[in-house]
């Protein structure tokens, strides 16, 4: 069975795959070098899902996956079985027996949902907030991006027969994140997920817009949680980045030439891998 999480991020969100190019002398994309790293080591922010008339803008990034020999995306794509990451989210998406959404979120959040939701009650309200916000939630203009229009699909597909492969979380590391959260942070997530969805296509179309540009100051501002607004799902975001910090630095130590692919509000943000890797005192040049 598949699901996708809508969370327009994830597609899009996660990568932002968006187009409004800022003024520049050059033209700069969503893609960085570490200059003191010892052999040729990129970070390419990934739209996990984009459409088809953007598909043809992947070409820019094969100079630096043809000098690539290992590639390491958020998963190991040899490992990221669909139906088995189902299995094990659904695991931990549903309260224990006579326990309701209505008990653990705020009556305002549970009116929210009643009002926006296009099923009925008893379809959702045995879930958790995060697992609603992943499995039921539906932004408009999603069904004009794709996975197989991704930059992980394309840089995979280029790749798959010549080149070693990674992830930087397995995908019980990933089901964590959420099992893991607690009912604050779980109704946070879903809060601004909801919000992103009301924002939407207007969302997706500016999300794209500032991927392609390569405006990491962009996708911040368009995802970063509002003033006073609900912060869970950029905590979860930012929670992830800081796990794979030391193993992008091991991957960069191995002194192989390798390219990370993350999605691009993981590269973005005072917190996020660019950030992170600059304070502990590596250079990073934008392409």
């Amino acid at each position: 069975m598949k699901r996708r999480f809508i969370l327009l991020f994830v597609v899009l969100a996660l990568a932002g795959d968006f187009c409004v190019a800022e003024s520049r002398p050059t033209r700069r994309h969503f893609l960085w070098r570490v200059v003191n790293a010892p052999a040729p080591f990129y970070l390419v922010g990934s739209m996990h899902a984009l459409r088809k008339s953007d598909y043809s803008v992947l070409a820019d990034f094969d100079p630096v996956i043809d000098q690539s020999q290992k590639l390491i995306f958020e998963r190991d794509p040899g490992a990221n079985d669909p139906t088995d990451l189902w299995r094990k989210l659904n695991a931990h998406a549903t309260y224990p027996r006579g326990v309701t959404i209505q008990q653990k979120v705020s009556p305002s959040t549970f009116a929210l949902l009643k009002r926006i939701a296009r099923i009925p009650l008893g379809a959702y309200e045995t879930q958790k907030p995060w697992a609603i916000a992943a499995f039921n939630l539906k932004a408009q203009g999603m069904e004009t991006v794709k996975s197989r229009w991704s930059v992980d699909h394309y840089v995979y597909e280029k790749t798959r027969h010549r080149a070693a492969m990674g992830g930087l979380e397995t995908m019980d590391e990933f089901a964590r994140t959420f099992s893991e959260m607690s009912d604050r942070e779980s109704e946070s997530y879903l809060l601004q997920a909801i919000e992103y969805g009301q924002r939407s296509p207007e969302l997706l179309n500016e999300t794209i817009a500032a991927w392609k540009s390569g405006s990491a100051e962009r996708i911040y501002q368009l995802y970063s949680p509002r003033r006073n607004g609900p912060d869970g799902y950029w905590r979860w975001i930012e929670k992830r980045s800081s796990l794979w910090i030391p193993r992008i630095e091991d991957a960069m130590k191995s002194g192989k030439p390798t390219m990370i692919i993350a999605g691009a509000l993981h590269l973005s943000g005072p917190r996020g891998v660019i950030a992170q890797l600059q304070k502990r005192g590596y250079k990073l040049e934008q392409l």
